[in-house]
């Protein structure tokens, strides 16, 4: 098994020298474009590999949708067996694929499809400016994106998170776009899966809705430009057909599965309390507290401040290139203002959040390259710069050079709590966690007995608080789970206070949980209920 310790300097000296060279056949003209493509996805790959072997929770999100795919693989209906809250249920189905090849489903394979994610956003990425702006800036300026993906260690930017396979997704619709705009292939077709794609978003992530509708509503603007010019009224038509063959297709697979009261309650009206975080005003200073706390990705926007710069003053003073339609400029713009609105409007600082600025940006970049073209090698030896003398330094002042020291990848760790369950448990058992610590299903790899597997909506105040705690006591009494855990104390994420969060805190849930477990005892904080036929 792959391992590594805190400091593989030979491994590191690896990853700087392939580095070198896809910076060298970024601007090389004699390599070919399929050389450097090949090379740039093997080094995000080989600079992965400490992060994919690290089969730990590095943020409660990894562990919310790991044990949301271990249910949907034994239950597949989501909003029944499963809610992400925040999180659309394409980002749980995918999770799922691995355990479809007969891979468990932990950690590494969750940091495997987000690699995956990454690595196919860039290619879009760097087919789309490769469309809008030519290969040679393609090339050079994707590089920034991709070594910083590469060599950031910071956990927001490395684990399995919400945002990946959106990101990959609008990447799609930015690649599209791009075709449809120069006219490249068959514009019906473009406009049909440009809508598909960006029809999809919302069953990713709500947060990304502002992005897809950027994109759509300029592949509208292509299609209008085809009515106009050819009376050709069919690439609208596809446009919007492929918008809502996502949706309609949901629609009738919630109705079907009696889940619809499910999806209006639950994920629009749901999480539409939850996004009334900061007002309009608000955005810039939110933003900013955000970007302060990652120093990375600080450094990829210092990076290519200059050409984001020059291409503010040519879509303010001269919204064109040549013959580049000023839809192009105005769409990335839009984009990238749509994204900062993204990241700032629940109001909570996950620097995660940053992951949709990263595309918007690098367009942006590629729009105002073309006046520095001859001073673009700065940029990603800025990048590469940064991270070299930071390993640099950590190496000489502590020998580490890894942030995620090896474990055994091939086991799970288990919590004192989750050895205790173990005697009681069997294969696909139901478990309920009251509190929020989502670890404890995957450790236990234990279906989750209520749709969300945290209860922190049913213990805040908030308008559909009932509704909420109602739904828990309604899945708890369905599924009958043989383990139910209150892990409400200090390993629980924002619920900490046991006498006012904990099962006392609701009565109904209480007397089930008396009526029918026995507890067994109180492990690390976390006390283990177990239903009275396992004793």
């Amino acid at each position: 098994m792959l391992t590594f310790d805190n400091s593989p300097p030979v491994y590191w000296f690896i990853g700087y020298v392939l580095a070198a060279f896809v910076v060298f056949s970024g601007f090389y003209k004699s390599i070919s474009t399929k050389i450097y493509l090949i090379s740039a996805i093997i080094l995000l790959i080989f600079m992965r590999l400490p992060v994919i072997v690290f089969n730990r929770e590095l943020n409660p999100d990894e562990s919310q949708m790991l044990s949301h795919a271990i249910t949907l693989f034994k239950d597949p209906i989501y909003w029944r067996s499963v809610d992400g809250t925040t999180i659309g249920p394409l980002d749980n189905y995918l999770l799922v694929i691995p355990r479809l090849l007969s891979f468990e489903i932990n950690y590494t394979s969750g940091r495997v499809m987000g690699l995956i994610c990454a690595a196919g956003a860039l290619v879009m990425l760097f087919y789309a400016l490769k469309n809008w702006f030519g290969a040679s800036v393609a090339r050079k300026i994707s590089l920034v994106p991709l070594l910083f993906l590469a060599f950031t260690q910071e956990i927001d930017f490395v684990h399995y998170s919400s945002e990946q396979l959106p990101v990959l997704l609008l990447s799609v619709c930015v690649w599209l776009l791009s075709r449809a705009t120069q006219g490249l292939g068959n514009d019906k077709t473009n406009l049909y899966f440009l809508g598909l794609a960006a029809g999809a978003v919302p069953f990713a992530k709500l947060q990304a809705v502002p992005q897809a509708l950027v994109l759509a509503a300029a592949g509208l603007w292509v299609g209008y430009q085809c009515f106009k010019t050819k009376k050709e009224f069919k690439p609208i038509l596809f446009l919007l057909l492929g918008g809502l063959t996502f949706p309609i297709l949901t629609l009738i697979c919630t109705l079907i599965f009696n889940v619809f009261s499910d999806l209006i309650f639950f994920y629009i009206l749901g999480n539409v309390i939850y996004a009334g975080g900061k007002g309009f005003l608000d955005i810039p200073s939110q933003f900013i507290t955000i970007f302060r706390l990652s120093a990375d990705f600080q450094i990829f926007t210092l990076a290519l401040i200059l050409p984001i710069c020059i291409a503010f003053y040519q879509i303010f003073r001269k919204p064109s290139i040549g013959k580049m339609k000023p839809i192009i400029p105005v769409s990335i713009l839009l984009l990238l203002f749509s994204s900062i609105y993204a990241v700032t409007k629940s109001g909570n600082d996950f620097i995660h959040y940053l992951n949709f600025c990263i595309i918007p940006c690098t367009l942006l970049a590629g729009y105002g390259l073309s006046k520095i073209e001859k001073w673009s090698v700065a940029f990603p030896v800025i990048v590469l710069l940064w991270f070299a003398s930071n390993d640099a330094y950590h190496y000489v002042k502590e020998r580490r050079l890894n942030a995620f020291n090896s474990v055994d990848a091939r086991t799970l760790a288990q919590s004192p709590v989750v050895i205790a369950l173990k005697k009681y448990s069997k294969p696909d058992d139901y478990m309920a966690v009251w509190g929020w610590q989502c670890a404890y299903y995957v450790e236990a790899q234990l279906l989750q007995a209520t749709a969300e597997n945290h209860s922190e909506r049913s213990i805040f105040l908030h308008p559909m608080q009932d509704k909420y705690k109602s739904r828990y006591m309604a899945d708890m009494e369905r599924t009958k789970p043989a383990i139910v855990l209150d892990a409400v104390g200090k390993n629980s994420m924002w619920v900490q206070n046991k006498k006012a969060q904990g099962i006392e805190s609701y009565p109904a849930l209480l007397e089930y949980v008396k009526a029918n477990y026995k507890l067994i005892g109180d492990f690390d904080d976390t006390r283990l209920y177990v239903r009275n036929d396992r004793l």
